[in-house]
């Protein structure tokens, strides 16, 4: 057994064909989703936002207002670092003509009372840039109903600003804090390009099947030359079969973990920490695939054939994990939330799933789901493969 199972490592591996489809080709297309979707994450993130502000006596007698606009463009203004790209200039025409550098939309200018006020050059009013403004009006309208009620608060009872806890919590959110408190309800920040890459991991996956489909090919009888000489040999079939998906679930396992180092040391896709976990669901789910390729193998098919079976069955399942952009992701969280049992059903979902699980949810309830899902999907696939294979008969080799 142990010669059959070397035997069939040797074989598979020297076959180009397994080797492009199986390997080589889900390397290509997470290398391309990288150049597509590397950058993904970058845009929905808040850049610093450039401003000009008029740096005259009135800007330099507002104290609280430049302390408020030094701590807006400080690194640890908020979560993703500063809010501000401030500019300072000397007087109001250097202000209007700094804007005509395509950085900058508007200006701010501080009247006698230390007032601010946004101008900014309407012909750059576009989608890109209202989020940009909006935030700065309301930067100096949260400024400016802070400073008013200071000022009521000195006019009407004065001695609560002789209490430092009370002028603390009045200030709090002068200088880029809120009244409000950013939670986090999943394991791991969200991220738009995970799912990409998990549905590219998926997909692989299922690709793996191929290892099986042309394995078995070599112990059919009516398949190769090499399947007609080891069937008139003396080994049971049980003692050829055994090793021969043996060999076909590690080359499926190793180019799985060839896929996630790619996918995770070299382009620094996240797992959550997960890294343990992640290795377990490849294992069974190199299990599942296995026994789903031995299924396609012992199909009566010419070998071509069933290659072509495997791989237009990967990209259609693929559809509903989510690998073909947003408008496939919508899809198969559609069947997922109408239709449950026909995405459990769907083993490249199931492997996705698993992943996703483990980067957004606390603990592992749904990815016990999932993983339970393979291992019934493996046990119905080796069942109809040995149902098959075992009342296979041939005429003359």
């Amino acid at each position: 057994m142990l010669t059959t199972f070397i035997t069939t490592l040797k074989v598979l591996t020297r076959s180009p064909a397994v080797l492009l489809w199986a390997v080589a080709f889900p390397l290509v297309l997470s290398t391309l989703f990288h150049m597509i979707f590397g950058n993904l994450d970058a845009a929905y993130k808040l850049e610093p936002i450039p401003v000009v502000i008029v740096n005259d006596a009135n800007y330099q007698k507002a104290k609280q207002f430049a302390a408020v606009i030094e701590a807006l463009e400080q690194d640890d203004a908020y979560e993703g670092g500063a809010i501000l790209a401030p500019k300072l200039v000397a007087n109001q025409a250097a202000a209007v003509e700094a804007l005509k550098d395509g950085d900058y939309c508007g200006y701010i200018l501080l009247n006698g009372q230390g007032e601010p006020s946004y101008h900014m050059d309407s012909r750059k009013l576009d989608v890109a840039t209202v989020p940009s403004q909006s935030i700065i009006k309301g930067i100096l309208d949260q400024y400016l109903q802070r400073s008013e009620l200071v000022a009521q608060i000195a006019a009407s009872n004065p001695q609560l600003l002789a209490n430092p806890d009370f002028v603390a919590r009045l200030t709090e959110g002068a200088a880029g804090e809120g009244f409000t408190e950013r939670l986090q309800i999943t394991a791991n920040p969200p991220s738009e390009s995970v799912r990409y890459y998990y549905a590219v991991l998926a997909f692989s996956t299922f690709m793996m099947s191929i290892f099986a489909t042309t394995a078995i090919s070599y112990v059919q009888a009516n398949s190769s030359p090499l399947g007609a000489r080891r069937s008139l040999g003396g080994q049971s079939k049980l003692r050829t079969l055994a090793p021969t998906l043996a060999a076909a679930w590690v080359l499926a396992f190793a180019g799985m973990m060839v896929g996630f180092c790619n996918i995770r040391f070299v382009f620094g896709v996240s797992f959550g920490g997960q890294e343990p976990f992640v290795v377990l669901t490849m294992a069974i789910s190199a299990l599942a695939v296995t026994f789903l390729g031995a299924l396609f193998g012992a199909l009566p098919l010419p070998t071509g054939t069933k290659s072509g079976i495997v791989a237009v069955l990967s990209n259609v399942l693929s559809l509903f994990a989510g690998l073909y952009g947003a408008w496939s992701q919508n899809i198969g969280d559609f069947v997922a939330r109408e239709l449950p049992w026909l995405s459990a059903a769907n083993p490249v979902r199931q492997v996705a799933d698993a992943m996703f699980s483990l980067y957004y949810y606390d603990g592992y309830e749904h990815l016990a789901q999932c993983l339970t899902n393979l291992l019934v999907f493996g046990a119905v696939f080796f069942i109809a493969s040995t149902l098959i294979l075992r009342r296979q008969r041939y005429a003359s080799l």
